[in-house]
């Protein structure tokens, strides 16, 4: 799809250059200078939106994808329990006990979303266990480290994790 998109691109005589692709690039080398016709690759973008917002829904609903979000696990009625009480230690106890214990633990941090573990040994992970927590996602982008998703929740989790780890 974005192969195809250059085709317009090149009709439309579009010639907005950049170095990273940011805003600062595009007000630069598209504004700046004379005969970009930027206008157009603001159009092209919206329409790109579109066209990508679309087929990519279809494509994920067609095939079921798992994206974030969408995986299929069963949660505990426990679990959505403890997050609708906002049992913040529980959850961190969950959560430890399916990484394997405090001592399998090397780091925890958290982004928007997800604490983010490093771990001595994943083969001491028990995904069950942590679905439990009430989780709404678990993945391994390398083999020592989990992400385990939160969402909104995540720094009350954080938080009670390394309390929890503490102890």
């Amino acid at each position: 799809m974005s192969g195809l998109g250059a085709i317009p691109y090149q009709m439309l005589h579009i010639s907005v250059g950049y170095i990273r692709g940011t805003i600062f690039d595009f007000g630069i080398f598209g504004l700046l200078y004379e005969n970009t016709n930027w206008i157009n690759l603001v159009i092209l973008g919206i329409g790109n939106f579109v066209v990508f917002y679309f087929v990519f829904k279809w494509f994920i609903e067609k095939f079921n994808l798992e994206t974030p979000g969408r995986e299929e696990f069963e949660i505990e009625e426990s679990a959505s329990v403890l997050l609708k009480e906002k049992n913040w230690p529980a959850i961190a106890e969950v959560v430890i006990k399916g990484l394997g214990g405090k001592e399998n633990i090397l780091s925890v941090e958290n982004c928007i979303s997800r604490l983010r573990i490093d771990l001595k040994d994943p083969a001491l992970v028990d995904q069950v266990k942590i679905k439990d927590s009430g989780c709404a996602g678990i993945f391994f982008p390398s083999a020592n480290h989990i992400h385990v998703v939160f969402g909104p929740h995540v720094e009350f989790v954080r938080h009670a994790v390394d309390d929890a780890l503490k102890k």
